[in-house]
């Protein structure tokens, strides 16, 4: 997702209510031809829905945009997570790795219960890439990781190689932009301990918190561990 678009997205989901393509031109200062390819990609891919204003008077009703609700979380989800993310961070000499620490023990968690199966795409559509088998297993362990991301209330998009990914929503945001150090340590940990064992490296994996509006990129390494 392009930074454009991503800021597209980020005003929908601040806006409080429904908003035409002539406002959220306004608002992100880009033509509205360009914001309305975006809001088409953005409808096509699950992000936003689109309705139609109540006619008044002659022509065509505007066309009315909104961010797509994301999966219910449990009641207090969110809340509790901030809860300990402060707990954390107030008690912890070193909160990152502390944070980092939780995210591992989530994964052996999620581990223990069966991790999702990986689809065939990382989250765009794509192609398999023909590859050797030890290169098919590593790309098949990033799938994985993405399945696990999506199964914990992340939305994510990727590319064919699930290499570089687009984390689109965050089932915790609110808790993240309050204590980043320690939530996205969290997740971090979350995505190298899905990769214990699988020949991927955790040096080269990358967590951008906020890299662009309303987004956060992961990069993961294709290369086998030495």
């Amino acid at each position: 997702m392009s930074k454009a678009r991503a800021a597209v997205l980020e005003r929908l989901r601040a806006s409080g209510g429904p908003l035409t393509v002539d406002a959220l031109a306004a608002e992100t200062g880009q033509h509205a031809n360009t914001v309305r390819e975006h809001l088409d990609a953005l409808v096509g891919s699950g992000f936003a829905t689109r309705t139609t204003a109540p006619r008044s008077g002659r022509g065509r009703p505007a066309s009315l945009y909104l961010p797509a609700q994301p999966d219910p979380r449990p009641a207090g989800y969110a809340a509790l997570a901030a809860a300990l993310a402060r707990h954390i961070a107030s008690t912890s000499a070193d909160p990152a790795a502390a944070g980092d620490l939780a995210g591992r023990q989530w994964a052996r968690v999620l581990a223990g219960a069966g991790r999702p199966t990986a689809p065939n795409e990382p989250g765009a559509p794509g192609t398999a890439l023909s590859t050797s088998p030890s290169a098919a297993r590593r790309r098949s362990s990033r799938l994985n990781v993405a399945a696990s991301l999506r199964e914990a209330g992340f939305g994510i998009e990727g590319n064919a190689d699930a290499t570089d990914f687009t984390l689109t929503t965050c089932p915790i945001l609110a808790a993240a932009r309050e204590n980043p150090e320690v939530v996205c340590a969290v997740h971090l940990g979350l995505v190298k301990g899905l990769l214990e064992g699988t020949g991927v490296p955790e040096v080269g994996v990358d967590l951008v918190p906020f890299a662009a509006p309303g987004i956060c990129t992961l990069h993961l390494p294709s290369a086998a561990a030495t």
